[in-house]
């Protein structure tokens, strides 16, 4: 990236020009405000972490103090920061230093055992072997490994193997040991034991268990290893140009506050955080002094997480105990986020929330359905990324008349619902733009479309490329109430900024999922680039 003043160092980059005036000109660039009214620009200038101008480069510059740093953006394509609304943070970090299981890397059991293997050679006897991103289907075998499946390749180590959907783990002998869980441990009532159907015998796999294994076991890390972790999550982060992230963990307490303060304040993770709170653990945030949007423009507190599920064939909570906890949370000043995939689940969470609150996925959501969402005023953060990293087990798997229905971008849209895109990672590769593509295309990874609405055309549950892009943006700022500092390229938000090497409103929709970050800012300062 040409330069046309020299660099100066962060200590000094805001000393330098006078005081109040921009420090900072990015010029020559085809600027995408998403700001309805003044979609475009070619140049913005930043005074400290704030845009203090977008407009014309003989504009702008005139307002720049002497000795600001001047970027020559060559013409590429200038977005605000790209938003991950729904994401797993920590267990991201844990599974970029895994072992890698998914369908991309192991294609039975047997390949599963050898990955382990290889692991088990450089793993001190009292360390976890961690893996992620099986899946079932996926496998030669047709189904899930069990714990004497994963003793063949580690006896001597506990191993823990996360399923691609986060919903579902299998330990060996050893790890089930560690976390107590034997013959006579009753099923939690989140979720099941799976067992030996003669003997009882815990087969090894456990359904909706992680916040409740996670009491049991604790941490069970290395500290090195979490800090490569952290390290590996924050470059790949800044590469896909997200800038603010919100973490969806529905254990979210204390504890977890604590860690992201941390790795907050050692600079550890250059994006913004928004850390949902777990239903459960809100009152151990509230006497501490903590409430919904807590924190600073690094680290703040979010939503209430809650998790309703139909693992055990009834919804969980039931409606009784899931409106008890929606106005628990709302009295004690926090809004609500439901995780609700299964059509039942989100059919019970659009009769709770209400404007200012949210629903995670809303996997499966037909026409009369999404009326129903509409009504509540209630944001809906979803996944269009899976219609393209997991389509083609959709397509094979789920009932086709269901199938228009997943994901339904283009239906909410339609009928006025707030949306926001989230990655739902490790679950999926949190790279945005497979998941605009998905969103604009409803295309999966080898090429696939998925079917349309009975009686509509075959892009009823499309969107238009810029309402996609506002999606992974101000969509996700107004999700968790920050859409007054970020999301847009506007005077006075955030100086929160992703270059990109096409214009996603001028390529062909099958070109974008190949768009890539140039370079990342955060609050006026390049936090990442590729060298240009």
């Amino acid at each position: 990236m040409r330069q046309t003043t020299e660099q100066p160092t962060a200590a000094t980059r805001s000393s330098q020009p006078e005081a109040g005036r921009p420090d900072l000109l990015l010029v020559n660039a085809r600027v995408l405000t998403l700001e309805r009214g003044k979609p475009a620009a070619e140049a913005v200038a930043v005074t400290g972490d704030t845009i203090a101008a977008v407009g014309r480069r003989d504009q702008v510059s005139l307002l720049a103090a002497p000795g600001a740093r001047t970027i020559d953006c060559q013409g590429m394509t200038l977005l605000p920061g790209l938003i991950d609304a729904h994401c797993h943070l920590l267990a991201t970090a844990a599974s970029l230093r895994g072992v890698d299981c998914s369908p991309d890397a192991v294609s039975s059991i047997h390949d599963v055992q050898m990955a382990l293997r290889r692991r088990v050679e450089t793993t001190p006897e009292d360390r976890w072997i961690r893996g992620f991103g099986y899946d079932d289907v996926s496998l030669a075998e047709g189904r899930h490994p069990t714990r004497w499946d994963l003793d063949q390749a580690a006896p001597n180590h506990p191993v823990r193997l996360d399923h691609r959907s986060g919903h579902a783990t299998v330990m060996n002998s050893l790890g089930l040991s560690m976390a107590g869980i034997g013959q006579d441990t009753p099923d939690p009532p989140q979720g099941l034991i799976d067992r030996e159907p003669q003997t009882g015998e815990p087969t090894g796999l456990l359904l909706e268990l992680a916040g409740w294994l996670r009491e049991r076991l604790g941490h069970s890390g290395d500290e090195a290893g979490f800090q490569e972790g952290l390290y590996m999550l924050d470059r790949m982060l800044l590469s896909y140009g997200i800038t603010s992230v919100q973490d969806a963990g529905p254990d979210n307490g204390l504890d977890r506050w604590r860690t992201l303060m941390s790795v907050q304040a050692s600079g550890q993770l250059s994006c913004r955080v928004t850390m949902m709170a777990g239903a459960s653990k809100l009152q151990e945030l509230v006497s501490e002094g903590l409430t919904w949007h807590s924190g600073d423009g690094r680290l703040r507190l979010g939503h209430a997480k809650l998790m309703l599920t139909l693992t055990t064939g009834a919804l969980h909570p039931n409606m009784e105990d899931l409106r008890d906890q929606v106005d628990q949370a709302h009295g004690m000043g926090f809004p609500v986020a439901i995780h609700a995939v299964e059509r039942e689940a989100v059919e019970a969470a659009a009769s709770v929330v209400s404007a200012g609150d949210r629903i995670e996925h809303c996997a499966e959501c037909p026409a009369e359905l999404v009326a129903q969402v509409r009504s509540t005023g209630a944001t809906v953060v979803t996944q269009p990324g899976f219609l393209y990293w997991n389509g083609g087990r959709y397509i094979q798997r789920v009932d086709p008349e269901l199938q228009p229905h997943l994901y339904p971008v283009g239906a909410l849209h339609q009928a006025g619902v707030p949306l926001a895109f989230g990655s739902d990672s490790p679950v999926a590769d949190p790279n945005p733009w497979p998941a605009i593509y998905g969103a604009v295309t409803r295309t999966t990874r080898d090429g696939t479309k998925f079917p349309p609405i009975a009686g509509m055309s075959a892009t009823s549950q499309e969107v238009p490329v810029t309402a996609a892009l506002r999606m992974q943006t101000i969509g996700g700022a107004h999700a968790d109430g920050s859409e007054d500092r970020k999301g847009t390229i506007s005077r006075g938000k955030l100086a929160d900024l992703v270059l990109v090497d096409a214009d996603p409103t001028e390529v062909e929709p099958d070109k974008l999922k190949d768009i890539r970050a140039v370079m990342t800012v955060i609050g006026g300062n390049v936090v990442w680039s590729n060298g240009l």
